[in-house]
């Protein structure tokens, strides 16, 4: 941040995130010191499934999140030896709650640290992954990716520590193609598995005519049994950041149903590459989507309704082709050069509370 007030930032990297994905961004633009670490009980379960099992499990206990990554004692206390002891006041951002967010905040303080913890999680699995808040409950500062999250937050802290700050994406790597591929079938794509619908998904596409449509979709290997016989189906392998860059630019819509949603990097990613997006009316969507470039559809997950729509956005492709533009222009709201102000107000408030 500045000389006077640095900033600290634990860094951890879920699998599958990319340099460009996630929070990583949010890190560099801030100009941030990273304290990285990855969770020791899936390095030991490589090893013995048994032993890394049983310290996962501790971990769960002592933090109250099923998706604990932090070994209790041994991370923390290596994340505090990264901390100067100051006697100006500064920020340190856990940036993933809910693989890491301090058991007791009162170390932190002693080192003049005021603790900032970011919360992802989507309001359907909440009470299934904070078995116990008291770990984020604590912090100085909570930051939620969309108010659809609020109302289970307020339930453990101040409102006056909570505020939102919408996620980003790195809108200098992720942009529109130079050239478009010549048109085909009609393209979709759907990454991922987290939240995804995948079982209307496979409901929707089992009803497209294969000879007009592909549905590019790539997730992982227990999900892609429900689309077994499906025709106009291409289930793809794992893809490199370039892999899937190219796979964003040349869909002519990124088809994804969703379960819930607070945040998610892949909606975004594909507005900055222009390519509009459809997908249903819940959670977070609302804050990230512009009916005016997308396709936001309602979400009693109505079958007829996506297989309808979709096959007249068949029949008129020039509809889909012309949002491009307004597509990636919304997106572009959403630059992480941009968010980084807000985080960095964030943090003068923070410290000015003392």
């Amino acid at each position: 941040m500045t000389a006077s007030h640095p900033l600290y930032i634990v860094q951890f990297r879920p699998d599958g995130f990319s340099a460009n994905s996630g929070l990583e961004p949010i890190a560099r633009e801030l100009d941030a010191e990273i304290l990285p670490f990855s969770p020791t009980w899936s390095r030991l379960q490589k090893k013995s499934w048994t032993l890394g099992n049983v310290l996962r499990q501790w971990g769960i206990r002592h933090y109250g999140s099923t998706w604990n990554a932090l070994v209790p004692w041994q991370d923390e206390a290596r994340i505090l030896r990264g901390l100067p002891t100051s006697s100006e006041l500064y920020p340190v951002h856990f940036l993933w709650g809910e693989f890491a967010a301090p058991k007791r905040i009162a170390p932190y303080h002693r080192k003049g640290a005021r603790v900032v913890v970011s919360v992802h999680c989507s309001a359907r699995r909440w009470d299934s992954v904070w078995l116990r808040p008291d770990g984020y409950a604590q912090a100085d500062e909570v930051v939620l990716t969309s108010e659809s999250q609020r109302p289970f937050v307020e339930r453990h802290v101040p409102a006056d520590r909570i505020r939102t700050i919408l996620h980003g994406v790195v809108a200098e790597y992720f942009t529109p193609p130079a050239m478009r591929e010549p048109r085909g079938k009609f393209r979709m794509f759907m990454l991922g598995d987290t939240e995804r619908d995948h079982q209307f998904a496979a409901q929707v596409a089992a009803r497209l005519p294969a000879d007009k449509f592909e549905w590019r979709i790539r997730t992982v290997s227990h999900e892609q049994s429900v689309y077994a016989g499906i025709s106009c189906l291409n289930l793809l392998p794992r893809l490199s950041e370039e892999e899937m860059l190219r796979e964003y630019r040349q869909a002519d819509l990124l088809a994804m149903p969703m379960l819930d949603s607070a945040a998610n990097n892949v909606i975004l990613e594909s507005m900055a590459c222009g390519t509009p997006v459809m997908t249903n009316r819940t959670g977070g969507v609302p804050e990230y989507v512009d009916p005016a470039g997308n396709f936001v559809m309602s979400n009693d997950r109505n079958v007829d309704e996506w297989v309808e729509k979709l096959l007249w956005l068949e029949k008129n492709r020039v509809v889909a082709e012309r949002l491009r533009p307004a597509t990636r222009a919304w997106a572009e709201k959403f630059d992480w050069k941009l968010i980084a102000e807000q985080y960095r107000e964030m943090y003068r408030q923070v410290l000015a509370r003392g």
